[in-house]
């Protein structure tokens, strides 16, 4: 076991994650200490790789040709759809990631009496190797009218990533984890039918918003993702489209701005002056998506959503949407390694390179990500103090970026984030044993529930 004081911990996706760095955007300053007084200790299991999701890997089989959808909860909501309208033919194998929480997988069919029907099963603790989650549809599912209707199959990952500001610099009392918090969701659609494709030109096609939510920080001034594994080669920048919009509440949006590979808008927003440009590189293989305009957000007083009194719930989220598609076919089976690109966006989340920058150029990822090319000073800013061969994350443990299942709610300022979340502390002392759902129990008055 390795015992790290004074430091509080918290996870990313596939890696493990340490909760990191203090910054003095409330006034404290960090003298080179261990951390602040009110900082918990924890002792981590040797090994424990903090990993909110997990790979599952399914067989759906239908006697009969049927379209269904699979979800990760039981309320079967969108921001739970794991892949929408499944053409089931005999056996369908599936890879797909969910959160760690889940016992269950959901699945949801039509039938001849009811719109829908839903059913659960289980899944086993581990899903690896040869086991395979064995999905039969019922008997009382119904045929398409027209297996045209189902020629589109729907891949869906989502997720809220929060940041820290100022690495590499180890934590002291903000331990909140609210200096930048984003939203994101991400679609790949893939044609199934061979007709629909000849119109359409194109089998896969990637839809990605990234949504934000809060900025508790002086310093950020851009959030970015680099998608891993989807090379420039399989993108037709003719076909791309880039928004800036601004979402708001039932499905609701105001279009700000438009282009193909850039957009940019100036203007007003939420009662002040606001600018805003999405960017989508592939100058250097990976796409490489910034979104700018942190820095006209909220003040460096009671910041962005994140401060308790000042919350304005309902006013709407800064939103930057890219579609993207892969190059032209002529058959559905040619390149299948285009499609496998576009398909482990989402059952791979490592593909998925969240980031930010600040207000020096400095980026900010999480563990175990290397920065972008547009980033050179790596070396010389991160002081020497990372762990060898491991990115944004310091020999202590520290990392200063997480990401944590789609719902999960930020902490108000200068709240610490195992504060927040009491049972995050058990969930790591436990191995991840116990309290794998520990980001669905949030302390009330603690976190900010609606923005």
């Amino acid at each position: 076991m390795m015992k790290i004081k004074k430091m509080m911990y918290v996870l990313m996706g596939a890696f493990a994650i340490v909760a990191c760095t203090d910054n003095d955007n409330e006034g404290g300053v960090n003298n080179g200490e261990e951390g602040g007084d009110n900082s918990p200790e924890y002792v981590i299991p040797a090994g424990f790789d903090f990993a909110t999701s997990r790979a599952v890997a399914v067989e759906v089989a239908s006697a009969k040709p049927v379209v269904v959808s699979l979800y990760s909860d039981k309320d079967c909501k969108e921001e739970n759809l794991l892949v929408g309208d499944l053409l089931v033919k005999g056996e369908k194998s599936l890879e797909l990631n969910v959160p760690i929480h889940c016992t269950n997988l959901y699945l949801r069919y039509a039938t001849a009496t009811t719109t829908a029907k839903d059913v659960a099963f289980p899944i086993a603790n581990v899903t690896r190797g040869s086991e395979v989650v064995a999905i039969t549809v019922p008997e009382d599912a119904v045929q398409p009218t027209n297996e045209k209707d189902a020629g589109w199959l729907f891949y869906h990952n989502t997720g809220v990533a929060m940041f820290e500001d100022n690495w590499p610099i180890e934590p002291n009392k903000d331990n909140d984890l609210n200096d930048v918090v984003f939203e994101y969701d991400l679609k790949v659609t893939e044609c199934q039918n061979e007709e629909l494709l000849v119109n359409q030109a194109y089998k896969e096609n990637l839809k990605l918003t990234l949504d934000i939510r809060a900025k508790g920080g002086r310093y950020p001034t851009a959030i970015g993702v680099v998608l891993g594994g989807l090379d420039k080669k399989y993108i037709n920048e003719a076909t791309a489209v880039t928004r800036i919009v601004l979402k708001k509440g039932q499905g609701t949006e105001d279009e700000l701005a438009v282009g193909k590979m850039e957009a940019e808008m100036r203007g007003t927003l939420f009662g002040k002056s606001q600018y805003c440009k999405v960017t989508v590189d592939t100058k250097n293989g990976n796409p490489v998506i910034i979104m700018d305009g942190l820095a006209d957000l909220g003040d460096n007083t009671n910041f962005f959503q994140t401060t308790e009194g000042y919350i304005n719930p309902g006013q709407g989220m800064l939103r930057a949407e890219i579609t993207l598609s892969g190059k032209e076919r002529t058959s559905l089976t040619e390149d299948l390694e285009q499609l496998k690109a576009y398909r482990e966006l989402i059952t791979n989340t490592n593909n998925q390179n969240f980031f930010i920058k600040t207000n020096s150029n400095k980026e900010i990822h999480m563990k175990g990500y290397r920065p972008t090319y547009l980033y050179t000073n790596y070396d010389t800013d991160s002081k020497g103090e990372m762990m060898d061969g491991v990115p944004y994350c310091n020999k202590n443990g520290f990392v200063w970026g997480i990401k944590v299942p789609v719902g999960t709610k930020h902490a108000y300022e200068q709240v610490l984030f195992d504060d927040a979340y009491p049972k995050f502390r058990g969930w790591v002392t436990s191995n991840g044993a116990d309290n794998k759902d520990w980001y669905l129990h949030p302390v009330g008055g603690k976190v900010v529930e609606a923005w």
